[in-house]
This record gives structure tokens, sequence and C-alpha cells, in this order.
């Protein structure tokens, strides 16, 4: 899954492999991981509701995850994105 979105005047995009679950938010220039699929709290995990939060460019990005109740590990997946706490991009995907 990707959303792409801008950070002021940044261009910038959310990447999920659908296969090992590793998250990473990516900017030009830099790579940083939201979700590392090497982690065991990537595949193990019991909330319905995660979020992450960096600072990018003096500008405050929130990811927010939210998946169902039952089956939701096979089930899409909403992914809501905040910038300066104004959503720039919701999509609902695996």
């Amino acid at each position: 899954m990707e959303i792409e979105f801008t950070i002021g005047d940044i261009p910038a995009k959310l990447l999920r492999g659908s296969f090992l679950g590793g998250m990473e938010l990516i900017l030009p220039g830099e790579r940083l991981w939201l979700q590392h699929p090497l982690h065991p709290g990537t595949h193990f995990s019991f909330r319905l509701e995660r979020h992450w939060q960096r600072i990018v460019a003096g500008h405050r990005v929130r990811i927010e995850k939210s998946r169902p109740l039952l089956l939701a590990g096979v089930r899409p997946q909403w992914y809501r994105v905040f910038v300066d706490d104004q959503l720039v991009a919701s999509v609902r995907g695996v």
C-alpha cells in the first residue's frame, strides 16, 4: 500500500509492505521506519489502533492505523495521515 502526500512543500510517501508488515515514511533523501518488519511488535499486537508521530521540517506528522476486531490480519485497515493536526490522506487498504 502506498499513500502520497506533502509535508509543507516536501513530497512524502507512506509505504507499507502487506507481506512482512513493514511501514516506512519516505522523504527526499531519507527513509524513516515506523514499523520495522523484523521487530516482534509488528506481527504480534492486539491493539486495534496504533499511531506514530515524527517531526519533519518543523511539521508534526502523525500516522494512524485502525483495524477491525474480527480477523484483523486479513481484512482491510484504515490509514490516516495528519500534518500539523490536519487530515491530508485517508486510505482503506490491507
